[in-house]
């Protein structure tokens, strides 16, 4: 039987002396920081929903999306949903083998006319190609903010020991906005945007299984949560994330005192896995004060094969060992409840989260345990 390796967030002591940076985020964490080729991935990705129900999210990668392995391919991604649900995603690439144009002490990432770019304490997103000119101004209603390090360790003191970082550069910002596509001009003002930073060594499929990601606008409160479950070689870890925010300031972040239930447990007609309609973050903060976040799903409104992005022949080859990683972008109802010595108040609002499924397993397995479809979505 094979070794089960470790896989943890990095947040000890040692950790921010192996990374280079200090308890309190930085600026400078989101410039480049990989060498943007083969064997690498990194992302800048901001998104934003408008009052009038516009979501406009724009990426740049170094490579061709998330083709660790392949060569350097910068790529500007443009996606936008109206407020009908009417979805257009278009693209634009550098030259294929040529390193991304980004600093490395600031973010100011290119690819050809369109940049994401951080000057005088402000972020800007522009994004120019097909017909589309979209510029936004991104001002932070939070500080910066990174689960312990920024870094979840796989394989800790393994020969082919890797790492996967995270930073999110604003949890929450006001966005204003200006979109020429169409022929038409519009005007965006007091938009909710957020923007993080992704970057690593390994193909995500060889470290994780699945995770879902959320987050949310609930009442006075600003919630990220994640369940990531790493892959098999590493026992199926749960790694926990969750920050909660009201009022400009972080409540609770430490992923240590998350636990995390899931339940609507079906299979889902696209993808043919498993997808749970309730999730449910109970953070118990001290003795007296607890939050409970939950995400009830009512729909989707992106079903699609990450297989999708990669050439003809990789899918073939991809689809010849099993693989089949699959991405969900769903829509339902958040819930913030916080609870002090025995009382509380609690917030419900529209909210949009996500399904990553890279592995290839039809049901869920976590620490080593396959949790079965719920009673009333298993006949």
């Amino acid at each position: 039987m094979a070794e089960q390796l470790i896989a943890r967030l990095a947040d000890k002591e040692a950790d921010y002396k192996r990374f280079g940076v200090s308890k309190e985020p930085s600026f400078r964490e989101d410039g480049m920081r990989t060498h943007g080729g083969k064997g690498t991935f990194e992302w800048w990705y901001t998104d934003v929903t408008f009052p009038d129900g516009t979501a406009i999210v724009v990426i740049f990668f170094t490579k061709n999306y998330f083709d660790t392995p392949g060569p350097a391919w910068p790529t500007a991604d443009f996606e936008i949903v109206d407020p009908s649900g009417k979805r257009t995603n278009v693209w634009t690439r550098g030259k294929k083998g040529t390193t991304i144009d980004a600093a490395k002490d600031i973010c100011d990432v290119k690819v050809a006319k369109n940049f994401i770019r951080y000057e005088d304490g402000l972020y800007r997103v522009h994004y120019e190609d097909h017909g589309i000119v979209y510029d936004a101004t991104m001002k932070s209603k939070l500080p910066m903010w990174r689960p312990g390090t920024s870094h979840w360790i796989f394989g800790e003191g393994a020969p082919d020991e890797h790492d996967y970082a995270w930073f999110v550069a604003q949890p929450d910002a006001e966005v204003d906005a200006t979109l020429t596509m169409d022929g038409k001009t519009q005007h965006f003002h007091g938009g909710q945007g957020y923007h993080d930073h992704n970057w690593g060594s390994v193909s995500l499929e060889k470290i994780m299984n699945h995770w879902y990601w959320g987050r949310a606008h609930v009442g006075p409160y600003t919630v990220i949560a994640c369940d990531i479950i790493a892959e098999k070689q590493y026992g199926y870890k749960r790694l926990p994330v969750f920050m909660l925010a009201r009022d400009g300031k972080i409540l609770s972040d430490d992923s240590n005192k998350t636990i995390i239930k899931r339940g609507g447990t079906h299979i889902h007609p696209v993808s043919g896995k498993f997808m749970d309609d309730d999730l449910t973050y109970i953070q118990r903060e001290d003795a007296d004060t607890q939050y409970i976040v939950t995400f009830h799903r009512e729909g989707d409104y992106n079903q699609r094969s990450i297989l999708e992005v990669v050439p003809a022949w990789k899918r073939v080859l991809a689809k010849a060992i099993g693989m089949n990683p699959t991405y969900i972008r769903v829509k339902g109802t958040v819930g913030v409840e916080e609870r002090k010595c025995g009382k509380g108040d609690a917030y419900k609002a529209q909210g949009l989260w996500e399904q990553y499924f890279m592995g290839s397993n039809k049901l869920a397995i976590i620490e080593g345990k396959t949790i079965p479809l719920s009673d009333d979505t298993a006949k």
